[in-house]
Parts: structure tokens; C-alpha cells; sequence
């Protein structure tokens, strides 16, 4: 298959640039900045609207009710744009009820006809003799006007307008909303956020690049059940679309590229590999689609840098020669993998250096081998490319007057030096790329410009012959917790290197680099105002900061290359540097920096209104033990899972919180569940420290006594408590963005602490809080105690208020073995094999393992895998004679005796086995004889009614969880 792209736009291209070079620049940044792009074979012309082209049309404003899956009932007041306005009355062909697909820029998509949109309505007071017909629209701002949780909603409803302010306007917008089709209609849940792209119809042919590429080919890792291909190592890799180029920044993963059909091609490209030039069938995205499609372009966009996955630069680009480039996952009919050692790797198709690779055009006799490839960086054109605060927005006094303190025990006095004085040390400058990674095996390339802090500390009179082992604390604004250092750590350049990220690094945290060199030392710890050619800023909301770049965490940082190759020294950055205490010494800031008082913005939030955990795919982490808070001074340790953790309703809020950009979170105030659930112990007011843990390696201390108990009071007067988020912007946190139900940056969960206006002390993936003096303790399921509150989720089972067991059920619930879905337990339905295995390894906090399934019909992409394979390596289950375990089966009665009675100490002899059985009416088979018998003398297993045992019965969801809970009590 030639397979070679067209290359009329080649020439299209030479000769627009000759006819007016200025004019076609101008139209390509034009098309890069396209808000929205209404196309597809059902209109006559597409419709490109740009930032500024939203003025032309004309925002009208209507109401609307509706439902969202969590049957909440609401009146939403909306201004914007009609739908069929944007689209053009004149433009919308009308042979057919076409399909019209909504693309949002976070990847989801959903589909209506037109008809469907037409004809939806407005339910004024949720009764049918209020319904009037209401058109779809764009939404600019919304107004909540009422809502209604399900357990307090009777119609006819009353509510009274409001006027939409600026105050109203919509994060997700550009944003479908649509009326209801009925009552009961659940459209909220449909009303897509920053939608991007209207299809209405098919794809254009003239401009459809995917060559009819289906979801099932043969290049694509999702194509592929499980290893080698399809694994989350490799579909839940990402690309990142990032710089100051572009709003934002946007991780795409893999799995994401290979479903969007409409961007894909196969090309045919000359490559040189081990030695020799080859020709290769390539599959992959279109980079110009990527950017298009991905993120918004803003109109100062310039060249384009291709990175690889270390971030070193490939080659860069213009940004209006994108298109030439293809982000291929798979290569001659088979997907990338990393290395060629991994167990997919096939010689002859050259399929290692993946997961993602550029590819482009090369002539046969000058073909170079393609790199794998991980970011398209997009630079500003006519940038200053000046690291200091000397141009607007970046000459501000808070920037250039903003002062660090250095000063302590072995410094004669304070020493205070403004932005503007360090950046007027000209004979002492430093400018030079840094190699860093973090504490999640990220890595990156960054140039930055500064002062170094061993120069600085000269400059200001220190003794150079201080001593090496004199201690060196650096504090910052936002009182993020910095291990001390020493002068000679400081001083010695050498202990400084450059490294290159090994290709076999995966970034998984497995790469063992202690044998890695670098390319070079002697690179000093710095004191930068400034990197990639912008000058910092403090804050997220500052003018300035520019959200591809991420330039926050000004005005000065201090930045340490590596000691090592696996030093996390991006983790490291002193950010928002306040003070440098030399030889010990207090700090002084603090006091100085803190507001005293402030006015609270939070808001209450009821079991009824939370976006907890307890909806669709996000019940699976409900019942999983998340957090461990312990130490010298709370009464006693405690875990709790996080179905406790949302059902503490008395001490979650939400607010909108600044730090990594500007979100609104909802969560449990820290200080609340320490000092009210947990509680101090006796004589203990104020505790001495409190650490916030991510894993057993990564901490962070809150130092300030009066932030942990009052809140923080931030830049704009704002009362902010310190919350453990479990969601944010209206969806519960997971923990990666391959998981099931991310969506709009909701990772690094289920809890994340937030600290407002502190990037750095927005802990990802917190599990243990240590109060007072101890360590780190890894929360488990066994560790989880009954906390004797409604747990959300549970007590409220529709189906077993008046069932025989009712009270062990919730017992249960509130342990957080068993679970139901939308409010029923189901109590009465046969459990599966694979359901009562997971419910045991729950409660026996049995670990993962990593081995092949010895079973046919148990696969690694199964939800039951892990749990099945540990019940295999702990002996619990065997399978069938045909090699099968039969995991959505019923499982019998004396099938779960077997098992529990396989975990019992209770040894009977064959005639207290007979005596037990002989008072039953029925038979039980031979091989279950003994563990039927134990189970019943340990008061597990009980008679049916009529005197049976009812051995070969399928057990009952009820019965099961009635077993296993005196399995517990046992």
C-alpha cells in the first residue's frame, strides 16, 4: 500500500505564501483560534466562530428545567447563542432528520437528531400543563435558580428569577444546553461542556482524513484483548499539547487518539532502521488535527516543537506546517511498543520506540530513524524572550518590590532584596536548561535565568569560608515544608548534574538508574526569576500568567539539578521563595504575610447536594480504604473508606480554590475530622505538627497552627478551610486520567488535600495524616471500624426495609463490603461467583498479584481479575476440571462453606461431621460433607426453613452477606 498524502496543499500553500505571505499567516492563526466549528454533510458550509466572531450574533436569554443523574430537579436561567442561529436557518440542509454530534474538548461526544433538539420543553413548575417548547442554545452564563434534591421535590414548584450577572459566566463555555423531553427527562447530564465541534451528519469527505480507519484495526492497541497491546501502561500513556501557544494545556491519552477515527490516516514513509532505509506502513492521528481539535490556539501562536517523551526537541516548526506531521501509534500492521525487549515487539515490523512516534516525509537517501514523540510545545510569536520584570505585565510593583528576607544565626542582621535588585546583578547572571523530574517520574527540559544562590550569598557578605555543614532552611510564602540543606549543598556545583531520560525509564518508577552518568555537572542551585524566555508570576489569576506555560509560583523560585538520575529535584523547587535562613533562626514572614481575618466563601453542603462517589462508574472506589489518620497525639488511629469519609456531611463544604488554576472543590475541612471524628488526645489543643501524606516517600507539613484550625485567609481578604477533596467541579476525583470517569481534570484522587493559594501543597493522592510524632501507616480494609453514622449509599436500601436481613445487610454497608446501586440491594438475586470472591478478598485484605489467569474465562481486562487471581495464590478457590471458573455463575451454598470453612480452625471427626448433618432433612454431596459441617458448627452456615441445608441452593445475595458477616464476627 503507497498510501503517500496528497500534496495539493503543498503547492496550494507556495503559492498562497507568494501571493501574499502577511495575509495567509493572518488566516492561518486565524483557523488555529476557531472556538467552534459547526460542519458535516447536513449544512452547505461549515461555520468557524472565533473568539471575536461571537459578537455577531446576537445572546438571547431562556429558562429551562431538567434532571441530572443524581435526580437532581432544577430551573437554570441561560444566556447565550440559539443553536439553530449559529448553525444558519438558510445553512441547515433539510432532506433528512440528520444526526448532529457534539465533540467536547475533553474527548466526549454524544449525539442528538434535529428533531430531538427541536422538540424539547420547558416544565415552568415540573407539571405537564406548564410545558412550552424551547430551543437548544450555546450557553454563555447559567443561573441556578432552584433545585430540588430527590427526597424534597414536589411539584407544582415556586421560584422566583433573577438577573444573570457577570459573576454567571459559564467555565464550560462554549456549552449545549437543550430542554426536556419529558418530566423525567435527565438532560443535564447531557449538557456538554466547551463543546468544540458540531457534526451534523457525516464527516465531509473533502476534509474526513481517516481513509475509513476503523476502531478495530489491526495498527491500534485497543484492538487487542489485553497484553501485550492492550494495557494500561500503554493506553493510559498520554500526549501533551502545551506552551504558551495555546489556553491551557491538554494530556491526551492514547486510548483517546485511537477511538477519534476522524483525525486518523495511514501514510507510507522512508526510515532508516538498524542501519539500513526501509519503507514502513504507518498509522496514527494528524498532528494538525491534534492542535485543531485538542486545545484552543491563541491568535499570538507561533512555531510548534515537537518533543519527544523526555521532552528533549525533535525538530520545531511552523505552527501552519502541522499538518505535514502524523502521531503514529502503530506501524505496519501492528501497535508500538517501548522497548525491544517488551513481550509485543516483532523484529520485522520495526515496532519498538514507541508508544507514540512522529513520522513524516524523508527522501530515501537522506532518512533518518523517527523518534518517538510525546508533546507538541507551542511558542508565542514575536515573543520578548526576556526573563526579567522590566515590560508590562510583568513590571508590576508586586513583582519588582516583592522582597526575600535572608538573614539567621550565621548572618549579621536581616538582608532584604527586592525582584529588582537581584535582577540587576548583571555580572552575576546565570542562564542555562535544567533537567528535572518528580516525585511521579515526570520529566522535563526547562531553560531558566537567575542569580546563584552561592553567588547571591557572597554578594550580601557572607563569610566564604563558613563553615560546609552550617544549615541552610529555605521558607516559603505559602509555607510549603522544605528539608534543610547546608552550605556545602549550596555551594558545590559538582554535586549538580544533566541527565538525559534513559529510553527504557517507562516512568513507572521501576528504572533502576543508579548506573546513569550525567552529561555534564556543575550546575548551580539558582535563584531564577524567570524560564522558557517569561518572567514569573505569583499567582494562577495574575496578569501574566500564561496557562500553556505555566509561570506561576513567582516572582523568584529556587531551582536544583539532579544529584542523581532519580532525584526528584522538580519536586523540589522552592516556589514562592520568602526567606533564607543561614545557620538556624526563625522565620519572620509569616506574621507579616497573614491576613488575620477574612469572610468565608464556603458553602454547606447536604448528603442530598454532594457530588460525591456514589454515582455510575465512580461507586467503585466508595468502599476502598483511603485514608489512615494517626500519631503521638490523637486518641486512637483510624482508616476510613471513603464512603465514611462523604457521609461526614456536618464537616464537608465547598469552595472555589486558587492554586492550580482556579476550581471549585468539595470536601472534608482537615481540621474537623481531626480535632471531631478522631479527636485529640486529652491535654493536647494545638497539635505540634501535622503531615499530610501521599505514599510512605512523599510528605508535606502544614506548619501554621492557626491555618490547620481557622483557614486561610488569601490574597483577595477570603476565608479558605483546608479541605481533603474528593471532587471537584462537580466530578468525584479519581486516581489517574486512565481511569474510569476522569473527565475534566478530575485526577489525583479519591482525596487530594487543597491548600489555597498553594500549588505546592495540593497533595495528590493523600492516604495518612500523621498528628504529632509518627510515621507514615498504609490504610487497610481490616483497620476500618463502624463509625455509627448513615452512610450514603446504604442504610437507605429501598428493597430491605421489611427483609429477614436487614440489619446484617447494613452492617455490612457500613463496613463497606456490600454495596447496592440506585438505592436497592437486591437482596433477593443469586450472587455470582466472581461477586462473593470479591466481597472475601475485600474483607481479607488480600494483596494483588501478578500472575496469568489459570482460568479460560478470567481475563486481565475482566473488573473481577485481580480479586479472582488473589483468592488462586491464597489458595481459596480452584476452578473446574475444564480449566474454566465460571465467574458470572450463581455460587452455591456449599460452594461459599467450602470456602469459609477452608479458613476455619475447627477440625470434627467423621462422627461429629455425621451428627451435625443428621439434623437436616436433605443430602449434601460427599465433597462438601466436612465444610458444610464446620460451617454450621461455627455458626456461619445455618438450616434453611422445612430442616434443609440447601447445599446445592444457589446462595442469595442476602445469604451471603448474612455468612459473611459471622465469618467476621467467627
Amino acid at each position: 500500500m503507497k498510501g503517500k498524502r496528497n500534496r495539493l496543499f503543498s503547492v496550494l500553500l507556495i503559492i498562497g505564501m507568494l501571493l501574499s505571505k502577511f495575509a495567509f499567516l493572518g488566516d492561518i492563526v486565524e483557523a488555529a483560534a476557531v472556538e467552534l466549528l459547526i460542519t458535516g454533510t447536513g449544512v452547505y458550509e461549515d461555520v468557524k466562530i472565533t473568539e471575536s466572531d461571537w459578537d455577531k450574533y446576537q445572546m438571547v436569554e431562556r429558562y429551562f428545567s431538567g434532571n441530572n443523574s443524581l435526580y437532581f430537579h432544577k430551573i437554570i436561567k441561560v444566556k447565550g447563542y440559539d443553536l439553530f442561529e449559529l448553525i444558519g436557518k438558510d445553512n441547515l440542509k433539510t432532506d433528512k432528520d440528520y444526526q448532529v454530534k457534539f465533540t467536547c474538548a475533553d474527548g466526549f461526544e454524544f449525539t442528538k437528531t434535529i428533531s430531538e433538539l427541536k422538540n424539547t420543553y420547558f416544565f415552568r413548575d415540573f407539571t405537564e400543563k406548564t410545558k412550552e417548547k424551547v430551543e437548544p442554545m450555546i450557553a454563555k452564563y447559567t443561573l441556578e435558580l432552584v433545585d430540588f434534591p430527590k427526597n424534597n421535590f414536589s411539584p407544582p414548584i415556586r421560584w422566583e428569577d433573577k438577573e444573570i450577572a457577570n459573576k454567571d459566566l459559564d467555565k464550560g463555555f462554549p456549552k449545549l444546553a437543550f430542554g426536556q423531553t419529558s418530566i423525567d427527562d435527565m438532560n443535564l447530564s447531557q449538557w456538554g461542556k466547551e463543546v468544540v465541534k458540531i457534526t451534523i451528519g457525516d464527516e465531509r469527505l473533502s476534509e474526513k482524513l481517516s481513509q475509513g480507519i476503523s476502531k478495530d484495526s489491526p495498527y491500534k492497541h485497543i484492538s487487542y484483548v489485553g497484553a501485550p497491546y492492550n494495557i494500561d501502561a500503554i493506553t493510559g500513556a498520554t500526549f501533551t499539547i502545551e506552551g504558551p501557544g495555546v489556553e491551557g494545556y491538554r494530556a491526551i491519552s492514547l486510548r483517546q487518539i485511537e477511538e477519534d477515527v476522524a483525525g486518523q490516516e495511514q501514510v507510507t514513509y522512508y526510515e532508516k532502521v538498524d542501519g539500513k532505509v526501509v519503507q514502513n506502513n504507518y498509522e496514527g492521528i494528524n498532528a494538525k488535527y491534534l492542535v485543531d481539535n485538542y486545545v484552543k490556539v491563541t491568535p499570538k501562536a507561533g512555531n510548534l516543537i515537537f518533543k519527544d517523551k523526555s521532552r528533549k526537541t525533535i525538530l520545531t516548526i511552523p505552527i501552519e506546517e502541522v499538518g505535514y506531521y502524523t502521531i503514529a501509534y502503530g506501524i505496519n500492521e501492528v501497535p508500538f511498543v517501548y522497548l525491544d525487549t517488551d513481550a509485543g515487539y516483532r523484529p520485522e515490523k520495526y515496532n519498538a520506540n514507541g508508544c507514540f512516534k512522529l513520522v513524516y516525509e524523508q527522501d530515501k537517501n537522506t532518512a533518518k530513524e523517527f523518534s518517538n514523540v510525546a508533546y507538541i510545545y507551542v511558542e508565542e510569536k514575536d515573543a520578548k524572550n526576556i526573563y526579567e520584570h522590566t515590560y508590562p505585565p510583568y513590571d508590576d510593583l508586586k513583582y519588582t518590590n516583592y522582597e526575600i528576607i535572608i538573614h539567621g544565626n550565621k548572618v549579621n542582621g536581616e538582608v532584604r532584596l527586592k525582584v529588582s535588585d537581584i535582577e540587576a546583578m548583571d555580572d552575576l547572571k546565570y542562564e542555562d536548561e535544567y533537567s528535572l523530574s518528580n516525585s511521579e517520574y515526570f520529566w522535563y527540559y526547562n531553560r531558566y535565568k537567575g542569580i546563584p544562590l552561592w553567588d547571591l550569598l557572597l554578594k550580601i557578605g557572607i563569610d566564604p569560608n563558613i563553615d560546609e555543614n552550617t544549615s541552610v532552611q529555605f521558607i516559603a510564602a505559602d509555607r510549603y515544608y522544605f528539608a534543610p540543606m547546608t552550605i556545602k549543598e549550596i555551594k558545590d556545583s559538582s554535586l549538580y548534574g544533566y541527565y538525559e531520560k534513559n529510553p527504557e525509564d517507562l516512568g513507572d518508577g521501576r528504572f533502576d538508574g543508579s548506573s546513569e552518568v550525567p552529561l555534564h555537572t556543575g550546575m548551580p542551585v539558582l535563584v531564577a526569576y524567570g524560564f522558557n524566555g517569561y518572567p514569573y508570576v505569583i499567582r494562577s489569576t495574575d496578569e501574566g500568567y500564561n496557562s500553556g506555560l505555566g509561570n506561576d509560583g513567582g516572582p523568584v523560585r529556587v531551582i536544583f539539578g539532579k544529584k542523581d538520575y532519580n532525584d526528584p529535584n522538580g519536586s523540589n523547587q522552592v516556589q514562592f521563595l520568602k526567606e533564607i535562613i543561614i545557620g538556624g533562626g526563625e522565620p519572620v514572614s509569616f506574621d507579616e504575610d497573614r491576613k488575620d481575618s477574612g469572610e468565608s466563601t464556603y458553602k454547606e453542603v447536604g448528603k442530598d447536594a454532594a457530588w460525591n462517589h456514589n454515582q455510575g462508574v465512580y461507586t467503585q472506589y466508595l468502599d476502598m480504604p483511603v485514608l489512615r489518620i494517626t500519631g503521638s497525639q490523637i486518641k486512637e488511629p483510624m482508616t476510613f473508606t471513603l464512603r465514611q469519609l462523604e457521609s461526614l456531611t456536618d464537616h464537608i463544604v465547598r469552595d472555589v480554590y486558587t492554586g492550580d488554576g482556579v476550581r471549585e472543590f468539595e470536601g472534608i475541612v482537615l481540621w474537623d475530622i481531626i480535632s471531631k471524628v478522631v479527636g485529640l488526645k486529652e491535654g493536647v489543643e494545638i497539635p505540634s505538627s501535622v503531615r499530610v501524606f501521599s505514599g510512605p516517600n512523599y510528605n508535606q507539613i502544614i506548619r501554621s497552627s492557626k491555618d490547620l484550625m481557622e483557614g486561610i485567609v488569601n490574597s483577595k481578604g477570603e476565608l479558605k478551610k483546608i479541605i481533603l477533596a474528593y471532587a471537584v467541579d462537580g466530578y468525584p476525583l479519581v486516581p489517574n486520567e486512565s481511569d474510569g470517569g476522569y473527565a475534566y481534570n478530575n485526577a489525583f484522587g479519591p482525596l487530594r488535600l487543597i491548600f489555597e493559594e498553594s500549588k505546592s501543597m495540593w497533595v495528590k493522592w493523600t492516604d495518612c495524616i500523621v498528628v504529632g510524632n509518627g510515621d507514615y501507616e498504609e490504610p487497610k480494609m481490616e483497620d476500618v471500624k463502624d463509625l455509627g453514622i448513615p452512610l450514603i449509599g446504604t442504610g437507605g436500601f429501598e428493597d430491605i426495609k421489611n427483609h429477614w436481613a436487614k440489619q446484617e445487610i447494613e452492617e455490612m454497608a457500613a463496613m463497606g463490603y456490600v454495596k447496592g446501586s440506585q438505592d436497592k440491594f437486591r437482596p433477593n438475586d443469586d450472587i455470582t461467583r466472581a461477586e462473593f470472591i470479591a466481597i472475601l478478598v475485600r474483607i481479607l485484605g488480600l494483596d494483588s498479584f501478578e500472575l496469568d489467569s489459570p482460568f479460560k474465562d478470567v481475563k486481565d481486562s475482566d473488573w473481577f481479575y485481580k480479586e479472582v487471581l488473589s483468592a488462586v495464590n491464597a489458595g481459596l478457590i480452584k476452578g473446574y476440571g475444564d480449566g474454566s471458573f465460571r465467574p458470572n455463575a450463581p455460587i452455591k451454598r456449599q460452594e461459599i462453606a467450602s470456602i469459609l470453612a477452608s479458613l476455619l480452625d475447627n477440625e470434627l471427626s467423621e462422627e461429629e461431621v455425621a451428627y451435625i448433618l443428621s439434623n437436616f432433612d436433605d443430602e449434601v454431596e460427599g465433597w462438601a460433607r466436612d465444610s458444610v459441617a464446620k460451617a454450621i458448627d461455627a455458626g456461619i452456615m445455618k438450616g434453611l426453613l422445612g430442616s434443609i441445608i440447601g447445599g446445592n441452593n444457589n446462595a442469595t445475595r442476602a445469604e451471603a452477606t448474612v455468612m459473611l458477616l459471622r465469618f467476621i464476627k467467627n
